[in-house]
C-alpha cells in the first residue's frame, strides 16, 4: 500500500510538472528589456543567455550524465524570430519547449535540431522531458 501510494504521488508530480498549457507563461512575463547582456553562439553552463544571430547559428546544448554540460541558461530572442535549438544527449530522451509544446526525440549521442518561430512573448521552460531537466529559459520579448 505504501509503495501504490508513492508510486501515485510520483506520478501525479511528473505529470503536474510538465503541464503547462500552451501559451503559459513559465514566470509571470516577458524578459524586462534591460535584462542581462546576451552572448552569440554556444555558452557554458552558467553564462546568461545567448541570442541566435539566424536561423543558420543554432544554440548548441550538450547533455551527460543528467547534467548539462553546454549551453546556455537563457536563450533570447524577439517575437518572430526563429528558434533553432541543437541538442545532444547521452541517452534517449524528448526536448520539450513549454508554452509551444514543440518537442523533438533524441536518439543517444546523436545531434538533433528543433526549429520554430517564437511567435508567443514570456518566458519558457525548455526541458528533457525524460529526466526532467531544465535545458534553458526560453524569453522571448513582445
Amino acid at each position: 500500500m505504501r509503495r501504490s501510494l508513492l508510486t501515485l504521488a510520483a506520478c501525479a508530480f511528473a505529470l503536474t510538472a510538465c503541464g503547462g498549457s500552451p501559451g503559459e507563461v513559465e514566470d509571470g512575463g516577458p524578459s524586462a528589456p534591460n535584462g542581462p547582456p546576451s552572448v552569440t553562439g554556444s555558452a557554458a553552463p552558467g553564462e546568461t543567455s545567448a541570442r541566435p544571430g539566424n536561423a543558420a547559428e543554432p544554440v548548441v546544448f550538450t547533455v551527460a550524465g543528467g547534467s548539462r554540460t553546454q549551453g546556455p541558461d537563457t536563450v533570447e530572442v524577439g517575437a518572430g524570430e526563429t528558434v533553432l535549438l541543437e541538442v545532444t544527449a547521452d541517452v534517449a530522451d524528448e526536448v520539450h519547449v513549454h508554452g509551444y509544446d514543440e518537442t523533438l526525440d533524441l536518439a543517444p549521442g546523436t545531434p538533433g535540431r528543433l526549429e520554430f518561430t517564437a511567435d508567443i512573448p514570456g518566458s519558457f521552460e525548455v526541458e528533457l522531458h525524460e529526466q526532467g531537466l531544465l535545458l534553458t529559459q526560453l524569453r522571448v520579448s513582445g
